[in-house]
């Protein structure tokens, strides 16, 4: 499928009462207007009685050759007897994509500590890529928000045939390349220039930059200032991490850095700067980095909260 065929988007929301039309529903709205913003064509959304999820994934999935590129669920992913769309659609997942579930409950979790009470899958079906997103606005914001950057990627990776050729251009691009991986006790706002004209090149049509803010609050609690503390081998698995990454985008530049020490709030707790020839991949890059580094290296915060208490995070 070339880049130039439409791509396509299906909603289906799991509610009883919005199915009765007891009152409407304005979750999966949202999720339709975000797939039509990035391009893909999608229709209102189905909504379905949380009974009938299993039965409508079921019949869907039945028909291959009417599945879309992108399909979301609303609703059904809590942990009452009646919520059954993780449950429905799991059975239909190839393979699954655990790093996405944890962006978009990382996200929940800058928003409300309820977050992770939710449940979640994603993954894909042949060219599909499924999510299954909760009933709530919110919710759904977070859920796309995460996928926004991922998408266009995520579904130019599912259309490629096993058996292709590279594109001509493919064999001469070069290599990706990470220019950084550092633990810093000095504060990152002074590198930034630096970084920026380290990754940037003639041949970059996106740079790309995350700046990970030290923010006054956390839980609805108030924070003072944190203290962030790295493992000795922090720096050597800051390393391996992005070159992981790294390996699935040729062609992308990144530099990449984490403060320790003390830290006073809007202080620049994280860095990372990203180069590329095209936007797409430099914004999928940058997420990836960010979430693995935040899920996979050694490092910790203490935070100072306002009443004068103490909160470790991340041990």
């Amino acid at each position: 499928m070339s880049p130039a065929e439409s791509r396509t988007g299906l909603v289906i929301v799991a509610s009883t009462r919005a199915s009765r039309g007891e009152y409407e529903d304005l979750s999966g709205p949202l999720a339709v207007d975000f797939l039509r913003e990035l391009g893909f064509e999608t229709p209102a959304p189905v909504v379905v009685a949380d009974a009938d999820i299993p039965a409508t994934l079921d019949q869907l999935f039945a028909r291959p050759e009417d599945l879309p590129d992108v399909l979301l669920t609303s609703g059904g992913t809590g942990v009452t007897p009646d919520d059954l769309t993780v449950d429905a659609l799991l059975p239909h997942l190839e393979r699954l994509l655990p790093g996405v579930v944890q962006a978009f409950f990382l996200r929940g979790l800058d928003n409300t500590p309820l977050a992770v009470v939710s449940r979640a899958v994603a993954g894909t079906h042949g060219r599909t890529f499924c999510m299954t997103l909760p009933g709530s606005q919110g919710g759904v914001r977070d859920g796309c928000e995460v996928l926004r950057p991922l998408l266009p990627h995520l579904t130019e990776l599912l259309h490629r045939a096993p058996d292709s050729t590279p594109a001509p251009s493919a064999p001469s691009e070069p290599p990706a390349e990470l220019l950084a991986a550092r633990i810093s006790e000095t504060p990152l706002e002074e590198f930034l220039p630096e970084a920026r004209a380290l990754t940037a090149t003639d041949a970059a049509g996106a740079v790309a930059i995350f700046e990970g803010i030290v923010r006054n609050h956390d839980g609805g609690q108030s924070v003072n200032s944190l203290t962030y503390s790295a493992h000795p081998s922090a720096e050597d698995e800051l390393r391996r991490v992005c070159l992981s990454v790294l390996s699935h985008f040729p062609g992308v530049r990144a530099w990449v850095a984490h403060r320790v020490g003390p830290l006073t709030i809007g202080e620049c707790a994280f860095l990372v700067v990203v180069a590329s020839a095209h936007r797409r991949e430099a914004f999928a890059a940058l997420a990836e980095l960010t979430d693995r580094v935040k899920a996979d290296v050694p490092i910790w915060k203490e935070q100072h909260m306002g009443d004068g208490s103490t909160q470790w995070v991340g041990l």
